[in-house]
């Protein structure tokens, strides 16, 4: 596998797992806290969502290039 494809296989599965922690455990963590932990989560959540579409976006064009050898 070229380096350039891992790489961005490994971010997206990074993202993906920061993702699911943060819906799965964190914000349900921190709603039990009285602090800005909650507001703070819910937009790395939605970061972490942009970043999901870019980098399958991304996969997808190296699939189309025939580049994910």
């Amino acid at each position: 596998m070229k380096n350039t494809n891992y790489n961005v296989l490994k971010l997206l599965h990074n993202q993906l797992d920061d993702l699911w922690r943060i819906e799965k455990h964190y914000l349900k963590d921190a709603k039990k806290s009285k602090c800005g932990c909650p507001g703070i989560l819910k937009t790395m959540r939605a970061d972490l969502k942009k970043n999901v579409e870019m980098l399958k976006k991304e996969l997808g064009t190296h699939h189309k290039m025939d580049k994910l050898a």
